[in-house]
Formats: C-alpha cells, structure tokens, sequence
C-alpha cells in the first residue's frame, strides 16, 4: 500500500510570441499526500492561479467512492467546496496524474506522459541503442535510446530519450518533436535529477525541468515550461483524515452517495442577468429559503463557463436556520455577446439533499462603451 507525502515548488510560465500580454508565470507550493488509492493535492498559489480566478489555495481529492474540489480566496478565508462526484467514470477523470507521474513513477515520463506511451504505440521503431560510460566519479552507466513512431495521428514522431538503469530506469533527460503540419512542429524536452533507490525501490524526483516549443520555420510560436523542486517527503505520514471534507473545516455530509428523497424539497429560485455588457461583470443576489426542519449550510457552488462568459458566487459559505432564508451574489463576467442559459450547482450539508440545482440565463450584449472607442 503507498503511504507517502511530498512538498514540492512548481513554476509554470507560457510566453505567446505574437503576443506578449497573454504570457504568464505562475509559482505555487503543491503538496501531495498519496495513501492507497486515494490522493490529494493542496496547491498554494504566490498571485492569481492558472484559472484566472481569485483563488489562492485549492484542493484536488481523489478516493475510489468520490472525488472534490476546493478552494479559497486567501490562507486565512474558508475553503469552499466546487465539486464533488460518486460515478466511478468521473472519479477517474478527476485523478490528478500529472503530480501522481511525477514523484510516484520513478520518473518514467515525457512531459507528464508515460514513456510505455510511444513504445506500446504499433509502429514504435527502435533507430539506435547506446550504453553511456559514467560520466563522474561514484555514478552509473546510462542507455541513450533513439526512435522514430511512424504513424501521423501520433503526438511525437521522432525522440531521444537518456535513463538511468540503476534508478529503476528513470529518464533522466529526453527530446520529442512531433511531424510538422503546414510548417509548424512542437518540440518537447526536459531533464530529472532524483534521490538514490528508496525504501521501496523507487527513487524520488528532486528536481523537474520540462519544456515544450512550438515552432513555424525558425520562429517561435509560444513556449511553456513546468519545473518542480523537491522540498520534503516523508513515509508512513498520510492519515485517512486528509481525505474528508472536515479535514478543510466542511461537513462530510456530502461524502455519502446521494439518494432518493421523498417530502418536500429546498428549491433555488432562477438566476436571470439581462443585457450584460461585454467586458463587463453583473452581479444579483439570490436568496435561498429554507423549508427543512434543520439549519441549512451552504458549502459552496460549481460555477459554470459558457462562451458568453463565466460565473462565480460571492458569499459562501452561508449558514441559514431552519425555517429562514439567506441569501448570496451571483456574479456572472460577460465576455461575448449572445445567449446564455446554464446552471449553477449549490452544495449543501442537507442529508438527503446535498446538491441544489439553480438554473443561470441571461443575455450579453455589445458594449456601447468600446464600441465609441473604436
């Protein structure tokens, strides 16, 4: 059974060349703790994350009964739940594999992929097979591997790749390009440094250095680069608690598979936003009324994007006594004129009805504004 716990310093960077205010460098402290088959991964964020929000900390869990996500606005606010799922299919699409590949796998990887991905591929063709003598006093022999994949709906096409026997064949550095289409071709590369074998035979990643690069010719299209540092890890350490909600201060209510209910049920009112400018935010307060016999809380809400913009919730968590109501913001940040109609997901420590559905519509429409401007 795995039990073990790592803190690592991530970097991801995106440079557009054609336009340099898309670019963006994200730093983040990630923590992940693995016991079982169950994982969870507690991210820390120095500004904004890669979701554009306003979130700071976020938790991504994986169990083999449910999966959650959380977040919060900064280290000293609640954390607010804005997922969670039972069916085993979404659970599996929830697992987070690239933090898992990393530091679980010895390293076996090309840019978070697998390296059994293009070998198991059906036209995977060995070009050239080296030994490499040590390259420095106390270290090992390596193997130098050259292949071309001769199939065009694959992603590499031809790739270099250097492991370490002695570390369970760990890749220590590689190179992937992929067949270029109408002139342009992606270049994959990067470099691991690990710990000697574990306990456990596996050696531990300490350091991470990937990159992929999009060219035309000889010019650059964008580049985006992931590097991790190793900063601790620890055996034995992952207790069961990690993976509750009431481990992050909510109830575990929503843990339970949900179930049939009979009696009278909480509905929320509809969300309608009218004429939103483009570019612009609206917000509406929504008031929830509580019909049960039992205080109400609601955790938090899975907020949707359309093509017409994207919604968020501004007031949660929010505790409502029985029998009264509470009420919070919807914010909804327009961005294309057109129709919208979608809905929101509010989760709630309800037994019996820990998932309200309150259906979100509106329009976006041009605005004046920048349309003066221009």
């Amino acid at each position: 059974m795995q039990n073990v716990q790592c803190r690592v310093e991530c970097r991801k960077q995106y440079h557009f060349y054609k336009d340099d205010s898309l670019s963006k460098d994200y730093r983040f402290s990630s923590h992940l703790l693995v016991k079982g088959d169950s994982t969870v991964i507690i991210e820390k964020y120095a500004t904004e994350t890669l979701f554009g929000g306003t979130e700071r900390d976020l938790v991504s869990c994986t169990t083999p009964d449910y999966a959650f996500y959380l977040s919060r606005t900064d280290s000293d606010k609640p954390f607010l739940l804005n997922m969670i799922v039972h069916a085993p299919n979404q659970i599996k699409d929830r697992r987070p594999t690239d933090e898992l590949d990393m530091f679980l796998t010895g390293g076996n990887l090309i840019f978070l992929d697998p390296f059994r991905l293009p070998v198991e591929a059906s036209r995977f063709r060995i070009v050239r097979m080296n030994r490499v003598p040590p390259q420095a006093e106390n270290s090992s022999e390596l193997v130098s591997l050259d292949f071309i994949l001769n199939d065009d709906a694959a992603l590499f096409k031809e790739g270099h790749v250097l492991f370490s026997p002695d570390l369970n064949w760990a890749v220590l550095k590689y190179e992937y390009r992929s067949a270029p289409k109408d002139g342009t071709f992606t270049i994959y590369s990067g470099r691991n440094t690990f710990t000697p074998l574990l306990k456990n035979g596996v050696p531990m990643l300490i350091q991470g250095e990937h990159k992929v690069v999009q060219k035309n010719g000889d010019q650059k299209q964008f580049d985006f680069s992931f590097s991790v540092r190793l900063t601790d890890f620890s055996f034995g350490t992952v207790d069961d608690a990690a993976f509750r909600l009431s481990h992050y201060g909510l109830s575990d209510i929503p843990l339970a598979k949900p179930t049939s209910t009979t009696g009278k049920q909480i509905i929320a009112p509809r969300c309608e936003l009218k004429d939103i400018p483009a570019n612009e935010t609206a917000r509406q307060r929504v008031t929830i009324q509580n019909t049960s016999r039992l205080p109400l809380q609601l955790l938090g809400a899975a907020v949707p994007c359309t093509p017409s913009g994207c919604a968020s919730a501004e007031g949660l968590p929010l505790r409502i006594p029985a029998g009264q109501q509470g009420s919070f913001t919807i914010l909804f940040k327009a961005t294309t004129p057109g129709k919208f109609d979608t809905e929101i997901e509010l989760y709630t420590d309800q037994p019996g009805q820990t998932k309200i559905k309150m259906p979100l519509y509106g329009t976006v429409k041009e605005n004046a504004k920048v349309q003066q401007k221009k």
